[in-house]
């Protein structure tokens, strides 16, 4: 029983904590530097890093539905500096060989940057409400619930 309760709480904290910090650009360049072919010159597939590239922004559009419907109707600049700060950082480290950038890890850290930018960025970007309590506190409120709800059950 005790097994059971401590699975369901890890459950709960792993749940919440991707709500807590989305690492979407971070996760779609991983996969598609591990799922996408390359070319003999060490280009990337450009079908499908488009693809890992749109599920990139779709996390980031679920991850951040407020920021993701302000951007939508031009209310939300910063997410276009974070575009443009991702760029010249990929300019910056990038050798143009996709291949070896994938393997050499620097352009992860563009990648891991740029969520924290959408991160700050989403936090700016969504109307303020009068009574807005931190988003972590209702995460906590919400997991607290789930987790009385599993205890009662055993």
């Amino acid at each position: 029983m005790e097994k059971t309760i401590f699975l369901k709480a890890i459950v709960v904290v792993l749940f919440l904590a991707g709500f807590a910090f989305a690492g979407c650009s971070e996760n779609a360049y991983k996969s598609a530097c591990s799922s996408c072919s390359f070319d003999a010159n060490g280009k990337i597939d450009k079908t499908c890093m488009d693809a890992q590239k749109s599920a990139g922004i779709a996390c980031v559009s679920s991850s951040y539905p407020l920021m993701a419907a302000e951007y939508a109707q031009g209310k939300c600049p910063m997410v276009d500096e974070c575009a443009s700060q991702l760029q010249s950082c990929l300019s910056q480290v990038g050798s143009g060989n996709d291949k070896a950038d994938c393997a050499e890890g620097s352009a992860n850290t563009c990648y891991a940057t740029s969520d924290i930018c959408v991160k700050q960025a989403a936090a700016k970007c969504p109307p303020q409400q009068p009574c807005q309590a931190p988003a972590g506190l209702i995460l906590l409120v919400i997991g607290g619930v789930f987790l009385a709800g599993f205890v009662r059950k055993e």
